[in-house]
């Protein structure tokens, strides 16, 4: 492999792999501060790739890469419906503790719901 080529592909699983370690430990905050190093990274291999030829990349270290990135996306697939998870508690939560706005008999509005009433009691 070329330097660059080998810096960018060391570089990038490095980023991966400590993304893959911060995911796993539901570290949300430090795996998203890695996000521009990652792309950063992703950017530069790319960059390496375009300049070298195929047969210049070491096969076991893009094995190894690609095997990062699958961890990272069924960890980043689990993180998100965690995340997901949460939010819908959270909004589930505070459904439940707003309370409903209604207009009384008087036309101002009513903090309490009424209760049920029967068409005879309308009447």
């Amino acid at each position: 492999m070329t330097n660059g080529l080998d810096q960018a592909v060391q570089r990038l699983a490095q980023v991966l792999s400590a993304e893959n370690t911060a995911l796993a430990a539901m570290d949300f905050a430090s795996a998203g501060a890695l996000l521009a190093p990652k792309h950063a990274a992703a950017d530069a291999l790319a960059a390496a790739l375009r300049g070298a030829a195929a047969q210049e990349a070491d096969p076991a270290a893009l094995m190894e890469l690609g095997n990062l990135a699958d961890e990272n996306r069924r960890l980043l697939n689990r993180a998100m419906r965690v995340q997901r998870r949460v939010l819908d508690l959270v909004a589930r939560a505070a459904r439940a503790s707003q309370p409903v706005s209604r207009y009384g008999a008087s036309g101002a509005i009513s903090r309490a719901a009424p209760g049920p009433r029967s068409l005879a009691k309308r009447i």
